[in-house]
């Protein structure tokens, strides 16, 4: 047992954590497809669908609730026989509810079969399910598909579970992996890596920004923070698109359309037409006027035109969000999403059948985020019509608290500078689940807050044009025609038929940085590969630091030195 006082701050409540069980795991090889081809389970696409693992001590257990109807936190801890003195904290995702299994890849799509998982590597590896778990409400066992959607959010009712979401599991339970360290191998870790995408690089930036000397090394791709006025945006998603009878639901042709259009007003604007708006920064504008010429005022045929209910969908997505007050953590309006990659992408936000509800299977994920935060974290109200009821002026005080428990945005780092603490972030453009331009609004304020100067000795971002919320391709190379051409009429390029290039060593970017004194530079590596063993290289591209974007020069669209990174 581990007792409260050595977990978390005194200004937490605690209880005491317990070991359920630990098992010895033998080593074991990675589990792959037989035919090599990518793996079910692979968010990569490789043909690896369980990495190798050494000879592991596996150890679960929960940290005691102290308020009653309050799960505990499950936590999970690897500790490696071969241990290099480190440690690796694992972020979650969503909303969590499931205990985060930290003994494989990042919990990013960026890893091709032939890199090392960082338990392989040697470090003790940390994960938790933040103080719930959704499958424990008892909404999970109904029979009632809108019931089982609200077991993913009805934790939120729980202030101790709220709280445990929104902020404290992610400090306990890297205290937890503190003592087991001890316990297990007589002392503490001497070096902390975070890896975190999604919620998971929410929390990444949280222990940077409230816990400044707890993880030495942070790593978050595409972080939902802005988290109040992201999902507010949900909502508003999910009335633009159900209002009047699902007047500005779109079609699988629809989405396809919105492509095509985006495609042909800004594809090339980076000196290739590949299928990729690699200039993400100068097509926002271009893309959004060719979408206004399509709309007609009445008649509107699928895949051909949008109707104006339709354009009300479109702006929704691609212009910021404002509630109509100045948030908690001072965040202001949430910028609006990136056109690209909508044929990938989009339908997981808005759905391609208007005749799906929440809680009916294939209803949009990004949708259901909308339904059920507003009825459990907004307006606390799970009877809550939320198409046509919710208004986030009805709901002010809540949403404050909201934004200064969940938003993550505060750009003074300079604590977590002076600790000596190194900072990457990863955006990616074709994501819809968040806004790859809030990770850029968050970078500029914390320039405007410390200087560039000082920035520069600890944060890096970068972004990865064309890739979605698992950082992965939104061309999939399975479904062009046999010129190379996508679904939506784009074309594609040497750089791109094979998938946009998106794989990157990122434990390594770290490790020579934080441990080698090597920063990262104007730009990263990324490339497509083989998913079969020896997993070699198809393609490479750089991934340009903010505010750079990789612009085609001349040669092989395949070769890396065939780009450049400018404004």
């Amino acid at each position: 047992m581990i007792k409260a006082q050595k977990i978390g701050t005194p200004d937490m409540q605690t209880g005491d954590a317990t070991v359920t069980e630990a098992q010895f795991r033998p080593a074991a090889a990675a589990v792959t497809t037989d035919d090599g081809t990518a793996a079910p389970e692979s968010r990569s696409g490789t043909s690896v669908n369980t990495p190798a693992t050494p000879d592991f001590c596996q150890v679960t257990g929960e940290i005691a609730a102290v308020t009653e109807g309050a799960q505990p936190i499950g936590f999970q801890v690897n500790l490696p026989a071969d241990w290099n003195g480190r440690s690796v904290q694992f972020g979650g995702a969503g909303l969590n509810g499931a205990l985060t299994d930290a003994s494989g890849y990042l919990p990013a799509g960026t890893t091709n079969g032939d890199v090392d998982s960082p338990l392989m590597r040697g470090y003790l590896t940390v994960g938790t399910d933040s103080g719930h778990l959704a499958a424990a409400s008892p909404r999970a066992a109904s029979n009632d598909p809108v019931e089982q959607a609200d077991a993913y959010f009805d934790f939120a009712l729980n202030e101790e579970m709220w709280r445990n979401f929104s902020t404290d599991a992610y400090k306990k339970v890297h205290d937890v992996g503190e003592e087991l360290s001890k316990a297990h191998y007589g002392k503490k870790p001497k070096e902390t890596f975070w890896f975190g995408t999604s919620e998971g690089g929410r929390e990444g930036l949280l222990m940077a920004q409230r816990f400044p000397k707890d993880i030495d090394n942070i790593f978050v791709a595409v972080p939902v923070i802005g988290w109040s006025g992201l999902f507010n945006q949900f909502i508003e998603t999910v009335q633009a698109v159900e209002r009047n009878s699902g007047a500005g639901a779109f079609t699988a042709a629809d989405i396809d359309l919105l492509a095509t259009v985006s495609a042909q007003a800004c594809d090339g604007q980076d000196g290739i037409a590949d299928g990729v708006l690699t200039d993400w920064a100068n097509c926002q504008e271009p893309v959004m006027a060719a979408v206004d010429a399509k709309v007609v005022a009445e008649g509107a045929v699928a895949g051909e035109n949008f109707s104006p209910a339709q354009f009300e969908t479109i702006r929704t997505i691609f212009a910021p969000t404002d509630p109509g007050f100045e948030l908690a953590s001072g965040m202001g309006q949430y910028p609006g999403f990136l056109f690209g990659g909508e044929s990938h992408s989009l339908q997981h936000k808005i759905g391609t059948d208007p005749s799906l509800a929440y809680g009916d299977q294939g209803y949009p994920v990004f949708n259901t985020f909308g339904v059920g935060s507003a009825k459990y974290v907004f307006a606390q109200d799970p009877d809550l019509d939320v198409v046509n009821d919710y208004d986030p002026a009805d709901h002010r005080e809540r949403i404050q608290e909201v934004s200064r428990d969940m938003d993550t945005v505060d750009p003074d780092l300079s604590a977590f500078q002076r600790h000596g603490g190194k900072l990457t972030i990863l955006e990616c453009t074709a994501d819809y689940a968040q806004s790859p331009a809030m990770g850029m609004k968050y970078y500029d304020s914390v320039v405007k807050t410390m200087g560039q100067d000082q920035v520069d000795k600890f944060l890096r971002l970068y972004i990865s044009p064309g890739t979605d919320h698992d950082c992965t391709s939104t061309i999939d190379p399975a479904a062009l025609t046999e010129d190379g051409t996508t679904t939506y009429g784009a074309p594609t390029s040497a750089g791109t038929v094979h998938g946009v290039p998106h794989n990157t060593d990122w434990v390594t970017v770290m490790e020579d940085w934080a441990l080698h004194g090597h920063a990262p530079g104007e730009s990263v590596t990324a490339t497509t590969n083989n998913p079969a063993a020896p997993f070699e290289t198809l393609a490479a591209k750089p991934i340009c630091h903010y505010p750079l974007h990789a612009q085609y020069t001349e040669g092989d669209p395949a070769q890396e030195t065939s780009y450049r990174c400018e404004e």
